[in-house]
């Protein structure tokens, strides 16, 4: 698994900031109540009186591969086998919460729940988007807005215990940009139009050929004074000629390398020669460059101090995790 992916699963699978227990429990079956003291088959784990079965497990698994997914960093089931351990300890952890909000008596106003299972409703298209949703987690609409309830009943003990006692200054934040300088270096950036004319890798030298000479053709007709974002828009096999090309800012890394050093190697205004990549054959034009930067304070300093809470919050609530651990009966069974 590459780096992105497994950053991307350790978050999933063990975060618990405010935002994550949410969503968690959103998403998330409840295990079922058992007085056993003993593990029967299908039973990994017992948290006070609460029994968490192999299905709680494998339908958290099936969501943590959904949300992967819909990121566009899937796993295969064998690479997400690997963190089952702390996915069944995500939902020891959940069970604690929820417990503990229960046993506060924290209320939650039902206007609340309608309103997030709207928003939820609002992420799909249309209704039966929604309701493949629901059948892809095993949800009614009733048993989702019980997950919406205790998930909102789980992040309203965690504001009041946890998050509300987080203070940040602004020196902090100053302080972590000045130690930081890396962090805000943006590098140098180019805004380029392209026309592709698409060939596919296993094309026969016929095919080549012909795209070739169509982008040629089209070099000519520019350099002859036609516009080129006209040209794009009519003859670019790119959905970027929506924009008459237009692709935006980007660094030397986001694109494929033949690409980058012709548009690096341009000043504005000025037109590539024809550039081919594994996509095909390129004519690329240079609007505006944005040499090396450092970011000003100002712009990110938001962004820095929203980080820094996260990071706050999530030693704040782990640390609280395991107070509530310290009073509790767990015991883990085999997987």
């Amino acid at each position: 698994m590459d780096t992105i992916k497994e950053k991307t699963m350790i978050f999933l699978t063990r975060s618990l900031s405010v935002f994550a227990v949410a969503l968690a429990l959103l998403f998330s079956a409840l295990p079922a109540t058992a007085a056993e003291a003993q593990p029967q088959v299908g039973q990994i784990a017992r948290v006070n009186d609460q029994m968490l079965m192999r299905q709680d497990l494998d339908r958290e698994m099936k969501l943590v591969s959904l949300r992967l997914a819909r990121q566009g960093q899937p796993v295969s089931a064998a690479q997400l086998k690997q963190y089952e351990a702390n996915i069944r300890e995500t939902l020891i952890n959940r069970t604690l919460l929820l417990q503990q909000a229960r046993s506060a008596g924290v209320d939650v106003k039902e206007s609340l729940v309608t309103k997030a299972l709207s928003e939820f409703k609002a992420a799909f298209d249309g209704e039966m988007g929604y309701a493949r949703a629901l059948a892809d987690m095993g949800f009614s609409e009733e048993s989702l807005k019980n997950q919406i309830r205790d998930g909102l009943a789980v992040k309203a003990l965690i504001d009041d215990k946890v998050t509300r006692h987080i203070s940040l200054s602004d020196r902090q934040v100053r302080a972590f940009y000045d130690d930081n300088p890396s962090l805000f270096r943006r590098p140098e950036q180019v805004r380029a139009s392209h026309i592709l004319i698409k060939v596919p890798e296993n094309a026969d030298p016929a095919k080549k050929d012909e795209a070739l000479a169509a982008i040629q053709a089209l070099k000519a007709r520019i350099e002859n004074g036609e516009d080129f974002a006209v040209l794009a828009m009519e003859n670019s096999d790119c959905p970027s000629k929506a924009k008459g090309g237009d692709l935006g800012f980007f660094g030397r890394e986001q694109m494929v390398k033949p690409f980058s050093d012709a548009a690096f190697a341009l000043q504005p205004g000025q037109m590539s020669d024809v550039v081919e990549t594994r996509f095909g054959y390129h004519l690329i034009r240079v609007t505006e460059r944005q040499e090396e930067q450092t970011l000003p304070f100002n712009d990110v300093k938001e962004a820095i101090a929203s980080r820094l809470r996260q990071e706050q919050e999530g030693k704040k609530i782990d640390a609280y995790i395991e107070k509530l651990k310290e009073h509790a009966d767990i015991k883990r069974f085999p997987l």
